[in-house]
């Protein structure tokens, strides 16, 4: 991470705050090119009752988008410490669990996409090239904008994605996950095993 990020000084404090506030449990996987997106994964979590070690994966490809795919992956890990909700969604339709994982994640990009701008990187490599959308998907993303000023923080995030995932009868469950990490980062005498720096 250090490596793919230093020509920027504030995507690298970036990192380095992620790094110690996950208590060194932030790891990076760079895969080839194989043309599938990159992505973040929150592990520890097994239901909203059973959280275990926090732990971050990130996976980015290896392509000229790869830094800016590092800092977008990045920011959507930031939302924690920042004090934003996760949802842990309890449908068994995966039709119905697409379509949630689609709105939270559009919902994030969102919240992220400014900090993104306000480290220095162009709008056009936000996201990277993409299927097209389908009819919902489109429609879901309009309706994200439309009330787009409300979710810049975590209170109004989470009075409007809640109403949003409930219009489309989404069972889910709020989790706030900072409060978790910082306890977890105090008690290091429960490390399970030793993490490798990036």
């Amino acid at each position: 991470m250090t490596e793919i990020l230093s020509a920027n000084w504030k995507a690298s404090m970036l990192a380095e705050s992620l790094w110690e506030f996950y208590n060194y449990q932030l790891y990076c996987t760079i895969r080839p090119n194989d043309g599938a997106p990159n992505r973040h994964r929150i592990d520890g979590v097994t239901g909203p009752a059973t959280i275990g070690r926090i732990q971050v994966f990130i996976s980015i490809r290896m392509n000229e988008r790869q830094e800016e795919g590092l800092v977008h992956e990045l920011l959507h890990a930031n939302l924690i410490p920042l004090g934003y909700p996760r949802f842990w969604v309890n449908e068994r339709s995966p039709e119905k669990s697409q379509l949630a994982g689609g709105i939270i994640n559009r919902a994030d990009h969102i919240v992220i996409e400014p900090i993104y701008l306000s480290l220095g990187y162009s709008r056009e490599r936000f996201l990277a090239p993409s299927r097209p959308l389908s009819d919902r998907e489109k429609r879901v993303s309009a309706d994200l904008q439309e009330i787009a000023a409300n979710l810049v923080t975590p209170t109004g995030y989470l009075t409007h994605v809640t109403a949003y995932l409930r219009s489309y009868d989404i069972k889910f469950e709020t989790l706030y996950l900072a409060g978790t990490v910082v306890t977890q980062r105090a008690d290091r005498g429960d490390r399970t095993h030793i993490a490798v720096r990036p």
